[in-house]
């Protein structure tokens, strides 16, 4: 079988984010067991002109990966020289236009849905026998079905363990991708509430300068945060991490960043958004989005203060992340939900 990928979003490493880890990981699986993968993605904002009319094709990562400008006018090119089994097409800025061209192409196509952002779908998803949907999540799947009427197959982002499990445990609160969405505000202020816990703050999408230059001056003032770039391997982080904050106050449809965390025994405290109540579970603490800074307060310091109740948290949070993240089941899973749509068609 050939998998190909398709997003105008950048991939790695010109963009980590959950979107971009989720797929590296699968590809990296898929490679594993014998399946061809690849990767068609559009270009990093503001690339070089010239950059921007070629094609261009590495195998950094493992697995082909095909940079273009116009991912959408790209594929069908791609696929009559790569000639995928199945395209998998998955969230963009515009998705519908993307899954019109896969299908344009005579492929097998799968959508492989990661949000549930409606502004960013450039049209209206419809049940339709010929598209295989693809959900990351209970929560993700349900509510397409009300917004589309469109069934789902759930597949949960497969996380290979390996790649962020470390030894030992850190002393800090992580805090992962410093955006208003991402619950920035609250972590800023528990850091404030909380002068006696340090805090790590690691950056994750391509933060906007000047909201990045306002976050640092911000962090300057509180000596208890340390601020770190993006990384693609989070190992270094976890390891000097003890607690998980994410306090986010847009619906995730998953929180890929969880899973990876309490791999490592780290509990986790998190808004009690979208689908984080089903992927945190018995490993952490929800707060409402909306609560007092003194309820996040109170959380944190359960799912930190050395005491029983955080040795139970921290072995719930291991327990849950292996329940969570069974890379072999979730790669059978996703295998045999494209072989049996390819063989459908």
């Amino acid at each position: 079988m050939r998998v190909l990928f398709a997003s105008v979003y950048p991939h790695l490493p010109e963009v980590i984010g959950g979107l971009q880890t989720t797929t590296d990981d699968l590809c990296t699986a898929l490679v594993g067991v014998g399946v061809q993968a690849a990767v068609l993605c559009g270009l990093k904002e503001h690339a070089n002109a010239l950059s921007d009319r070629a094609s261009r094709r590495d195998d950094q990562l493992g697995y082909p990966v095909f940079r273009v400008a116009d991912p959408i006018h790209d594929l069908a090119l791609l696929a009559a020289s790569w000639e995928p089994s199945v395209i998998v097409v998955q969230s963009g800025t515009t998705l519908i236009p993307m899954v019109v061209a896969a299908l344009g192409t005579g492929r097998p196509t799968a959508v492989y849905l990661h949000n549930v952002e409606t502004h960013q779908l450039g049209g209206t998803l419809v049940p339709d026998p010929a598209i295989l949907y693809l959900s990351n999540s209970e929560f993700t799947a349900q509510r397409w079905r009300a917004l589309c009427g469109i069934d789902s197959t759930v597949i949960p982002p497969l996380v290979l363990p390996e790649r962020y499990f470390v030894s030992g445990r850190g002393d800090r609160v992580l805090f992962v991708n410093p955006t208003p969405i991402k619950g920035v505000e609250i972590m800023f202020a528990l850091a404030d509430a909380c002068p006696d816990i340090p805090f790590l703050v690691s950056e994750s999408w391509g933060l906007d300068p000047q909201w990045r230059a306002y976050c640092l001056e911000r962090a300057a003032l509180l000596p208890n945060i340390e601020w770190s770039p993006p990384t693609r391997d989070m190992r270094p982080v976890y390891a000097r991490s003890r607690t998980l904050l994410m306090p986010s106050l847009w619906e995730e449809s998953y929180g890929r960043t969880v899973v990876e965390a309490q791999i490592n025994a780290i509990p986790v405290v998190a808004s009690n958004r979208g689908a984080l109540p089903d992927v945190v579970g018995a490993g952490g603490i929800l707060v409402d989005a909306h609560a007092p800074i003194a309820d996040w307060e109170r959380a944190l310091r359960q799912a930190y203060t050395p005491s029983p109740r955080f040795d139970q948290l921290s072995e719930l949070a291991r327990h849950q992340a292996f329940q969570t993240a069974a890379a072999p089941v979730m790669l059978g899973r996703f295998l045999s939900a494209l072989a049996s749509h390819a063989g459908e068609l």
